[in-house]
């Protein structure tokens, strides 16, 4: 994804507009540059092979040509004259077998001027350099028409015998049949030398001499270097086997036949009998495109060297319709591009300018005035559409903003209505949870009181017990001392120490029982308290009232018997004083002991009786106490359940009154928002 820095949407628009125009006319250029070059190339290729086809098949028809010609030539009666002229002065000594051949005498001088205008037209007829007679037994040159060096030389064992020439010589003796030679360094005439040689035969069929031709390499030359579609870089040229040149270089003034060698991959591969065409660098050192080629003149006219034709043209010159190509691309991407801006320009200005208006009202409306209007427009297309769905929503916008105004002004005076409600309702629930708190505390140490009182209650069970015990032992030692009036003194002092001990356990009662009272008054009180604060409680406080009326007729039951105890203890220690009276009565008077016994044991009858009683209020009275004690159990539980109950309505209230804080603080952020509209 590209990005730009600039945040302007026509900006933008037109830099994607080129970008796309840019890279379509690159990627379009490129196949075109791309396609073209190969298209071109191997236009160029074919031409080559065309070419190189054109000229092999042309140096076959010049080898053929000078084929026929040396056929001729050496079938003609001219030529079999010149030869018995010649022979027949080798014949008469001017030949030496081992040695040259005498070409120096005046007959030879009579016989070359007889024969040579024959043959000076051949050669300027046919295109030849020179003509050769040369014998075939021993192998002496009897004429050349141009009358070098060679001339009168024997080619068996004379200075050329490792010439071309003589190897001509020796070929077409031994073969019988026409022989064409390579060219090769011919020292006779200081240059390169190639030649085609033809038997001369007798009645006999024997071959007594040997036609040779001197095959002129300008021939060859104007074939290759005819350029006809070479442009002006194309050459064809010949290269033998040795990676020499068998033509010259177009590009040389001077003969480069053996003088150049060409080392190129496309000599190597004609060579090796391959064909094909490539890149290369060639024998200037420049980069050409090169089609070559086998001659094949082994297999065309059975030669026993092979030539390699080549035909290049430079990579510059054959790619120079690319570039110009290339040259008209780009300056037509650039007509393309300007176009493709101005047509962007106008194309994202039909897109800019109305989203551009649409811009500018949607920031108004973010800006909260909602009083904008859109322009009719009749474009169909997305911009249409999206301008069309902009004006829908702003009228959705204004309905839904005036009901939201509505809404929030009504929301926030209910909210302040609520709030003011939900505050008393919490400090009701805040006072109710103090005033519950502060009963359980009350009802808690009332039951700490009453269990005390419990506990007291069951000492004076326990120590009335042992009162009725005490009585029911001093009625035993009364009847014991009827029975047995002497013992008397000793019971009457185990009774005196009994009654005294009864009185002090009987003035311990009194105190438990002054404990009991005081416990029953406090209850009392408690229950008077309790009962108040049930009442403010309201409803949560009608089962605690309930329970506070229990208490209090409990501690007045207990008060009750209380005082029942007490009228009974008073009695108790009356007749304890005069048991005691009785007994130191008793102590003095041994006589009147039965009477007094009698009186002892009805005494100590009476206050059994009165123990005992004593003993069934203290029961009551414990039993009273320990129904005061689960009482104010169930009542602390129930004001637990209160005070739990009346925390969690103050929990409550609380998170009402935070809740409907939160609805007040977001109302009025609501009615905040709503306000910054302009409808």
């Amino acid at each position: 994804m590209i990005r730009f820095k600039s945040k302007r949407l026509m900006t933008r628009l037109i830099s994607n507009f080129f970008i796309i125009a840019m890279m379509s006319i690159l990627m379009i250029s490129c196949i075109t540059f791309y396609y073209s070059r190969n298209a071109l190339q191997q236009a160029a290729f074919n031409q080559l092979a065309a070419v190189c086809t054109i000229k092999e098949k042309q140096i076959h028809d010049f080898i053929r040509n000078r084929e026929g010609i040396v056929k001729i030539l050496s079938e003609s009666n001219d030529t079999k004259l010149a030869y018995d002229l010649l022979i027949k002065y080798h014949n008469a000594g001017g030949g030496d077998p081992n040695g040259p051949y005498d070409v120096h005498t005046a007959q030879y001088e009579e016989i070359y001027q007889k024969i040579g205008n024959y043959f000076r037209n051949f050669l300027d007829t046919f295109g030849f350099k020179d003509i050769y007679f040369i014998c075939a037994p021993h192998g002496h040159v009897m004429y050349t028409t141009a009358r070098e060096r060679d001339l009168g030389t024997n080619l068996g064992v004379g200075p050329y015998r490792q010439s071309g020439l003589s190897s001509l010589w020796s070929s077409v003796v031994n073969q019988k049949k026409i022989r064409f030679e390579d060219f090769t360094q011919y020292s006779a005439i200081g240059k390169p030398a190639a030649f085609v040689g033809s038997p001369l035969f007798n009645e006999k069929g024997q071959v007594v001499a040997v036609i040779a031709l001197q095959i002129d390499s300008k021939r060859i030359d104007a074939i290759m270097q005819e350029k006809t579609g070479m442009g002006q870089s194309g050459e064809t040229y010949l290269v033998g086997s040795d990676m020499f040149m068998r033509s010259s270089s177009r590009f040389e003034s001077n003969s480069t036949i053996l003088e150049k060698q060409v080392d190129t991959v496309a000599t190597k591969n004609a060579i090796n009998g391959k064909s094909g065409h490539g890149i290369i660098v060639d024998y200037r050192g420049i980069k050409v495109l090169s089609s070559y080629s086998s001659m094949h003149l082994g297999q065309q006219f059975d030669c026993d060297f092979e030539w390699a034709i080549v035909a290049e043209i430079d990579e510059k010159e054959a790619f120079a319709p690319i570039y110009s190509l290339l040259q008209n691309i780009i300056l037509s991407a650039l007509f393309i591009l300007i176009v493709s801006f101005i047509i962007g320009y106008i194309a994202s200005k039909t897109i800019v300018v109305p989203v551009k208006y649409l811009s500018d009202n949607v920031n108004k409306i973010a800006a909260g005035d909602l009083t904008v209007t859109f322009e009719a427009h009749d474009r169909e297309d997305e911009i249409g559409v999206m301008m069309k769905g902009f004006k829908e929503m702003l009228e959705n916008l204004r309905t839904q903003t005036s009901e939201m105004l509505e809404g929030a002004s009504t929301l926030a005076s209910s909210i302040s209505q609520i709030t003011a409600t939900v505050s008393q309702m919490a400090t009701s629930s805040t006072e109710t949870s103090s005033s519950i708190a502060e009963i359980t505390a009350t009802v808690e140490e009332v039951r700490q009181t009453v269990q005390v009182s419990s506990q007291k209650a069951n000492q004076v069970v326990d120590v009335a017990r042992k009162a009725a015990d005490v009585s029911e032992s001093g009625k035993k030692a009364t009847n014991d001392t009827i029975q047995g009036i002497k013992r008397i003194k000793d019971e009457m002092e185990y009774i005196a120490d009994s009654i005294v001990k009864l009185s002090e356990q009987t003035q311990s009662i009194g105190d438990i029982i002054n404990a009991v009272n005081d416990l029953a008054d406090q209850s009392n009180l408690l229950s008077v308290n309790a009962s108040i604060e049930a009442a403010k409680a309201g409803e949560h406080g009608k089962g605690f009232a309930v329970v506070a009326q229990e208490v209090k007729s409990l501690a007045e039951q207990s008060k009750n018997a209380t005082n029942d105890v007490t009228s009974i203890l008073s009695d108790i220690q009356k007749a304890t004083s005069a048991a005691v009276m009785a007994t130191e009565r008793g102590g003095k008077t041994v006589e009147d002991g039965v009477n007094l016994s009698a009186q002892a044991g009805e005494a100590i009858s009476i206050l059994s009786q009165n123990v005992t009683e004593s003993s069934q209020s203290a029961l009551q009275i414990a039993s009273s106490t320990q129904e005061q004690l689960v009482g104010m159990d169930q009542l602390a539980e129930a004001m637990e359940n209160i005070k739990q109950a009346s925390t969690q309505n103050a929990d409550g209230a609380k998170q009402l009154e935070d809740s409907v804080n939160n609805l007040d603080a977001l109302a009025k952020k609501m009615k905040m928002i709503s306000n910054k509209f302009r409808v």
